[in-house]
């Protein structure tokens, strides 16, 4: 009995923090009153996060923060060469995103296991790890120092006929407490 007391809090404990959510943010982080912005609508401030916008997320770490912009969407990108090709039935899309460690502690991730590419019947798609002739990719394995920051491709296997509708990233391999959810017109 002594033992079921002792090990009981733990196991809820445990249980309650697994069962906690993900909140998933469209919104983009303000942007500075000089940044050339003079619309002070409603409607302006309501808008999902697109391309070049930011949004800062936060990690499971205390200490961890990242800002995350998408840069680049590129529904159709060709690989790099004859032997990194999609399968048959599907293209390649691509994401270029930019991250900067606004926390005070080291991001060591890999990108792509936190990002997901969703299309226009909102069905989403895993990183591919594959290289694209535009540009290099933001590899498998990022260490950003508090302040750093790194830009490169992550690319998806979609299939042909796919409309690539939203970009979606989460810290600590997408089970971070926050996700980011960008359009990609």
């Amino acid at each position: 009995m002594k033992k079921f007391l002792l090990v009981m809090p733990a196991v809820l404990s445990f249980a309650l923090t697994a069962c906690t959510g993900t909140e998933v943010t469209s919104s983009p982080d303000k942007k500075p009153a000089n940044s050339g912005s003079h619309s002070t609508s409603a409607k302006s401030h309501a808008a999902p996060a697109g391309i070049g916008d930011t949004i800062t997320l936060k990690s499971n770490e205390d200490d961890l923060k990242l800002e995350v912009t998408v840069v680049k969407a590129i529904s159709s990108a060709k690989p790099k060469d004859d032997f990194n090709v999609p399968e048959q039935g599907r293209r390649f899309a691509a994401v270029q995103i930019r991250l900067k460690n606004v926390g005070s502690t080291t991001y060591d991730d890999s990108p792509g296991n936190g990002a997901k590419l969703i299309d226009g019947q909102d069905q989403q798609y895993d990183e591919a790890m594959s290289d694209i002739a535009q540009g290099p990719s933001i590899g498998s394995s990022v260490k950003l120092a508090p302040g750093g920051s790194r830009k490169g491709y992550l690319v998806f296997a979609v299939p042909k006929k796919a409309k690539i509708a939203k970009f979606q990233f989460a810290l600590d391999s997408g089970f971070g407490p926050q996700a980011g959810e960008g359009l990609l017109k």
